[in-house]
């Protein structure tokens, strides 16, 4: 019976979007984020795969302007909002000659 209702009160309460990135992270997701980022405005450097303060204020920027909570750290929220308002980068303009 507590199974149930706690299963039930489950359902009715989401849980909070999970974070997926934040600063200091490193690698190709970030560098699928810049990338995504970019082809709206929002990023204007070549993506770097270090996620840093240019990365969040672009990100800051498209929570806000997506009617998202404006955090900067990456959340599942915002990658479902980003990747319908995007498409996916081709790899060569992704690495851009970058190292990981």
């Amino acid at each position: 019976m507590a199974l149930a209702a706690l299963t039930t009160a489950a359902a009715c309460h989401p849980s909070k979007a999970a974070p997926l990135l934040a600063p200091g992270a490193h690698g190709r997701a970030v560098y699928d984020l810049q990338a995504r980022l970019a082809q709206l405005g929002l990023f204007t450097r070549s993506p770097t795969g270090r996620y840093a303060t240019e990365t969040a204020t672009a990100l800051r920027t498209f929570q806000q302007q997506a009617g998202l909570p404006p955090t900067g750290t990456f959340t599942t929220a915002d990658r479902s909002a980003l990747n319908s308002r995007t498409h996916k980068p081709k790899h060569n303009k992704l690495h851009n000659g970058a190292h990981q």
